[in-house]
């Protein structure tokens, strides 16, 4: 079962210019071009999913469109530990890969009722962080907005990926950059925030 590792940190609006200054993200090299990255996520409108605390996305990026499932995960201080599977879309949701048996038989029983829920659209600029040998983090920088029918809010965030090393290396790393920087741990992923403005928009 794949695993992500992350740290997410929240900013306020105005400090980007600062953040893309400071020198551990200015001297890190990017990784690709900045790109404009287009979500939308998925569930039945009983909204099984959330119930069941699984998340669905079709991820544009460029000419390609990725699926992602992500189970929700105890976060803490920024910090989540959680199951993910990505793989190419290809004009049908396809679970086959999904090897957590509940979450599978949950995807299964909803697969024919699916339908877009909310959206997120962001800028995100990714550089590529050594933070010792052996140790390689992705800092994602994504500012942009999360969508629900009329509702929406903005999204100003610096997620902080494991790429190779430890949940160690995250903390060390965020730990640095809050000392110059308002950045504040995020403990609520954008899924679930969009289903927060779902749930205000039914009420």
């Amino acid at each position: 079962m794949p695993i992500e590792i992350e740290l997410k940190l929240s900013f306020p609006a105005g400090t980007l210019p600062a953040i893309l200054r400071h020198p551990l993200i200015a001297g890190a090299p990017r990784e690709g071009k900045p790109e404009t990255l287009e979500s939308t996520y998925f569930d039945t409108p009983a909204l099984t999913l959330k119930a069941h605390r699984i998340a669905v996305r079709l991820r544009r990026q460029g000419a390609e469109t990725v699926q992602t499932v992500k189970c929700a995960a105890v976060s803490r201080d920024g910090l989540a530990q959680r199951p993910e599977w990505e793989q190419p879309w290809h004009d049908q949701f396809d679970f086959s890969a999904i090897d957590a048996p509940e979450t599978a038989a949950v995807l299964a029983r909803a697969r024919g009722e699916l339908v877009p829920v909310f959206v997120t659209r962001f800028r995100r600029d990714t550089r590529l962080f050594h933070a010792r040998a052996g140790a390689r983090i992705l800092i994602m920088i994504d500012v942009g907005v999360i969508a629900a029918s009329e509702r929406s809010i903005p999204l100003h965030e610096l997620e902080l990926e494991l790429s190779e090393g430890d949940a160690d290396d995250l903390r060390r790393l965020a730990a640095e950059l809050r000392k110059t920087l308002p950045l504040i741990p995020e403990d609520i992923s954008k899924a679930e925030r969009g289903y927060r403005l779902v749930m205000e928009a039914r009420r």
